[in-house]
């Protein structure tokens, strides 16, 4: 019964450990270039004359959200905004 015990605590204890806090490496000024070298998943959804690039990433987590989806706003090479959604095509209505 014991070692029952301390196997459901260890699991709980590394369950905890692996939703701890992870700082983000996006960053708003980041370059374009920076972003697509760390998150290459990333997927390009719209180009606009005026110098916008939009990009989204999809979250592939086992435990749904409620805002899965990420859109990054790029002017002229940098990093300027990003918005999470739940609507795949939002990036379409929000500017």
């Amino acid at each position: 019964m014991k070692k029952v015990i301390l196997i459901c605590l260890a699991v709980v204890a590394l369950g905890c450990k692996s939703m701890s806090y992870q700082e983000s490496p996006i960053k708003i000024g980041m370059t374009e270039n920076e972003f697509k070298r760390t998150n290459r998943s990333a997927e390009l959804m719209s180009i606009d004359n005026s110098g916008t690039n939009i990009y989204r990433i999809t979250s592939k987590s086992f435990v749904p959200k409620t805002e899965p989806y990420s859109f990054f706003y790029f002017y002229e090479g940098k990093l300027t905004r990003f918005v999470k959604s739940d609507r795949i095509d939002d990036y379409k209505f929000i500017w």
